[in-house]
């Protein structure tokens, strides 16, 4: 299980993360939803260790990791994807893959996550693959991990309507396998339908909570975000 407690955070002097507590347990998605500039992006890199937290407490499976690197949470089962899509630009996709553990053998298996895209790129500077490429290609790493929990920021921006169909079976597959995924979204269609549990982000703050199974929260969500 993932979670925070507290968790204040920013840029300098300037406080974006407001005291957010959240909790990802394996086999469950948690949709995080909230306009632009609400503290989504500063949260998932506060969660990976990539930004310091100036208050609060983040744990992965009951250890305390508020002061560890990002190295330290990912031995401890945490794979995050950030919507700067997170791959090293002046790599080609194949280093992209040996640098996050993967042999050459399970190549074929990983670029294949996504059908067709990126297959014959192995040799292509993952720098040069468009905006949504990149997204896939690091999605694909993150999900090919054995991570137990994912944090993945907009996953989808950029990503055509079938590979955003085929990203929400990769996400509910690995659901059904006992993974715990944080799925910070502002595509609402899939995040309603993925989603077992809602989060709404307003000024580095949660603003509201609630189970899918709740008859109102799609109608809270909707109001929200003024969809």
């Amino acid at each position: 299980m993932l979670a925070a407690v507290d968790l204040r955070s920013g840029y300098g002097s300037t406080q974006v993360l407001h005291g957010i507590s959240l909790t990802v347990a394996g086999g469950e998605i948690v949709a995080l939803l909230g306009r632009n500039g609400v503290g989504k992006t500063t949260l998932v890199k506060t969660l990976s260790g990539v930004l310091p937290a100036s208050a609060g407490r983040v744990t992965i499976d009951g250890v305390d990791v508020t002061r560890r690197p990002p190295s330290h949470r990912v031995g401890l089962g945490l794979r995050a994807t950030y919507q700067e899509r997170g791959v090293f630009a002046e790599l080609t996709v194949a280093d992209n893959l040996r640098l996050h553990g993967i042999a050459p053998s399970e190549e074929d298996r990983i670029l294949e996550t996504f059908p067709g895209w990126l297959s014959d790129r192995r040799s292509q500077l993952a720098g040069t693959l468009s905006g949504g490429e990149q997204k896939m290609l690091a999605a694909a790493i993150a999900l090919s991990s054995d991570a137990g929990i994912l944090v993945l920021d907009e996953p989808t921006e950029g990503l055509q309507p079938t590979n955003v169909d085929v990203l929400g079976s990769l996400l509910d597959a690995a659901r059904s396998a006992g993974r715990g995924v944080l799925l910070v979204e502002q595509h609402v269609a899939l995040a309603t339908r993925l989603a077992d549990r809602f989060l709404l982000a307003e000024k580095g703050e949660i603003v509201d909570r609630g189970d899918a199974a709740e008859p109102d929260i799609r109608q809270r969500i909707s109001d929200r975000l003024a969809l």
